[in-house]
């Protein structure tokens, strides 16, 4: 585990992982239920990656017809992350984004009624 923020309703958020992989940055959160949280759904073009070195911000990439490259993209709700919180085990999910330059070293992330993830190192 690489940071923990507080999340909707008392939920907790874990960012797990983030690796570049030649051109594309995997981003990989594990929510974690408490007994008042149910489910998420979060647009997938509202989670987003800023380069700290550049302050550019990058949005989740798409594939060919359009349809963000994200976990748990819930049908009939246009590219919305829709997920149930168990009570016994965390959910994951992940966003792929396009990597920051080669010279960045940290990044930050922002989710949706997430605080955010600041500094995040990037691993090559």
């Amino acid at each position: 585990m690489i940071q923990t923020q507080p999340g909707p309703e008392g939920s907790t958020v874990a960012l797990k992982r983030t690796a570049v992989t030649g051109d594309v940055l995997t981003v990989q959160l594990s929510y974690t239920n408490n007994e008042n949280a149910c489910c998420q759904r979060i647009r997938a073009d509202a989670v987003s990656v800023i380069d700290d070195a550049t302050a550019q911000q990058f949005g989740v990439l798409k594939d060919n017809s359009g349809k963000s490259l994200a976990s748990l993209l819930e049908s009939g709700w246009l590219d919305r992350l829709q997920f149930d919180l168990d009570r016994d085990a965390p959910t994951i999910v992940w966003s792929k984004f396009p990597a920051p330059p080669p010279t960045s070293r940290t990044l930050s992330i922002n989710v949706p009624n997430v605080a955010p993830f600041d500094g995040v190192p990037i691993t090559r």
